[in-house]
């Protein structure tokens, strides 16, 4: 069976979902990242508030919590997101914003003389985490937008979503890691990822039961 395993796509596109259901199937730890909508280091600065320095310290913070995270797992894992994901959010914020008014590929959009520095630095970042990604990760699991954000969960919009994944799959097959995509309800994909990871064998549980933990509510 496939043991590190990273659910990749957009923000709200279903990783937490499917890497949760992914964990119970499998046995494998969970890992993740600070969530990009808390307040940076407990300053209270809200996600459209950030400066382009608290970003730039966003992104090296949770790009060093996956690395620690996955790490602690040397007999595997399934991780909610990828270390690409922080360099995608933080290039993708720089220059689009958080809510862009267009979809305008990333590419053909105006850069200030600041914008462009410091996506010069981001880009550099990158490369250490796309290197990072060629060696941490047995695959990816793709999971594509197919449903609109919660609109009290907004911190992007759905133009940031679709830019997020066009700029995400390139750089995620450039690393020689496969790329599978599973589509449909949260069934459809448990599935579909078992099918790929090849845990039919070793499954600790049926695709049933791991969806019914992942979406039955826990009492504290």
């Amino acid at each position: 069976m496939i043991k590190r395993i990273a659910v990749v796509g957009a923000y709200g596109s279903g990783k937490t979902t499917l890497s949760t259901a992914l964990a119970h199937l499998t046995g494998l730890p969970r890992t993740h990242g600070s969530p990009m909508r808390e307040p940076l280091g407990g300053e209270g600065h809200s996600v459209n508030n950030w400066t382009n320095g608290q970003l730039m310290q966003l992104t090296v913070h949770r790009y060093a919590e996956r690395l620690l995270g996955e790490a602690a797992q040397p007999q595997g894992f399934v991780s909610d997101g990828s270390t690409v994901h922080e360099w995608v959010y933080a290039k993708l914020r720089l220059v689009a914003g958080s809510s862009p008014g267009t979809e305008i590929p990333l590419e053909n959009r105006h850069r200030s003389t600041e914008t462009a520095v410091l996506e010069a630095a981001v880009d550099d970042i990158g490369l250490l985490m796309k290197r990072h990604a060629r060696t941490a990760y047995d695959i990816f699991v793709h999971v594509p937008v197919e449903f609109g954000l919660d609109p009290d969960n907004r911190p992007v919009n759905e133009n940031f979503r679709r830019l997020s994944d066009a700029l995400l799959l390139p750089a995620l097959e450039a690393t020689g890691v496969p790329v599978r995509t599973v589509d449909g309800d949260l069934a459809d994909r448990l599935k579909q990822a078992a099918e790929h990871l090849g845990v039919a064998e070793t499954a600790v549980m049926d695709v049933e039961e791991a969806v019914r933990l992942t979406t039955t509510p826990t009492r504290e």
